[in-house]
């Protein structure tokens, strides 16, 4: 008895002035309940009616899985089925690979890249919102892979009926409004300005890519060294522009001599090789402890002469009125009491002592003086 077969039809359609157009159409046959892909040649209408099949092949690994093992769309390419025609394990590799392709590149947000990526390859509507909301759940549920948390938010209703032409007509109302759309990451606002003033400093004529490398650079160059001139701006401009080039011949494994030989030759006109620059790079680096330290073993001050060494007394000042004034007040007899005592005794004043047995009259001569008060 032969087997019951379905073919479900999978159309591709082409929209040309309003009108459809088929240029080809996918099928799937349905043979003991499970689905396999195929390829037609002709057009034909979807039949209403036809559920989704609860078996589906991968189109990637080719293995049947369950229905519930697809991601659900609304795309017209997967509206034969309501499902994309990748299992959640093969999407999740898709999505490894590019996200190892970007972080090699050195794309800033490897992953949204990822997911964007393929999105346009699943007719899938992208949107920075969802990302970013799949970003935060993937930071409660761990267990989840952040492609499947996208997948999960694309579906809410207001995203319903949307593809991945809607993310590209998004994209061309921002920039007939003028917003700077860059390729290089359309959401980091901060990087999209620093494409558009390198764009308008190094010239046109380079990808996003080249002109975030471009800004970085000289950025550093003239951070690090003196840029006031026009000839020196536009030296580092070149070197920059040689920079560029020795990655880019790098990466692609070519003969990166004569590039080396220009670099060295721009950095010597720019005074900026390390044996040029080799003493005030070291200066610069280090710090003023550092640097008294070693003026102190190569340089010393030199002893100061003998008439120079207290001209204002301001040592012998301290050593008596307050290391000596301070032995003396604890009772300490040492080199600095005795100076004290010395010292001070120039200034002291002692009650004169007298006997009783003295003359009465001498002691008025010693107190008042010895003047005749008939002379007055």
């Amino acid at each position: 008895m032969a087997e019951k077969l379905h073919i479900i039809f999978h159309l591709i359609k082409v929209k040309i002035d309003d009108s459809v157009k088929f240029s080809c159409c996918l099928f799937y046959i349905e043979k003991g309940g499970v689905v396999m892909a195929g390829r037609g040649n002709k057009p034909l209408k979807k039949k209403e009616g036809i559920a989704t099949p609860t078996t589906l092949h991968c189109l990637r690994c080719n293995e049947p899985y369950d229905s519930n093992e697809f991601y659900d769309s609304d795309s017209e390419l997967h509206e034969a089925i309501g499902k994309i025609p990748y299992c959640r394990t093969c999407l999740d590799t898709l999505y490894q690979n590019y996200l190892k392709k970007y972080e090699k590149l050195e794309y800033p947000n490897p992953d949204r890249k990822a997911i964007e990526r393929l999105c346009m390859t699943l007719d899938i509507y992208y949107k920075d919102d969802i990302f970013d909301a799949a970003v935060r759940d993937s930071e409660v549920r761990t267990d989840a892979t952040l492609i499947a948390l996208y997948f999960k938010q694309v579906k809410l209703y207001q995203y319903r009926k949307k593809n991945y032409d809607t993310t590209i007509h998004e994209k061309y109302k921002a920039m007939k409004n003028g917003d700077f759309m860059s390729v290089y990451t359309e959401q980091d606002e901060k990087q999209s300005e620093e494409i558009k003033a390198a764009s308008k400093f190094f010239g046109s004529g380079f990808s996003d890519d080249d002109y975030i490398f471009l800004h970085e650079q000289y950025s550093d160059w003239t951070t690090r060294h003196e840029c006031e001139t026009k000839s020196q701006e536009e030296m580092f401009k070149q070197i920059c522009f040689t920079q560029l080039e020795l990655l880019k011949a790098t990466r692609a494994k070519q003969d990166t001599k004569d590039l080396n030989a220009t670099f060295l030759k721009q950095l010597e006109a720019a005074k900026l090789q390390p044996k040029q620059n080799k003493g005030e790079t070291v200066s610069e680096t280090q710090t003023f402890g550092t640097l008294i330290d070693k003026w102190e073993n190569t340089r010393p001050i030199p002893e100061i002469d003998e008439d120079l060494r207290d001209v204002d007394k301001i040592g012998l000042y301290l050593d008596v009125f307050f290391k000596g004034h301070l032995a003396k007040m604890m009772g300490l007899k040492n080199g600095l009491s005795n100076l004290y005592t010395k010292f001070i005794s120039k200034y002291t004043v002692e009650k004169p002592e007298y006997n009783d047995n003295e003359d009465g009259e001498a002691l008025f001569d010693a107190i008042f003086g010895n003047g005749n008060m008939e002379d007055s």
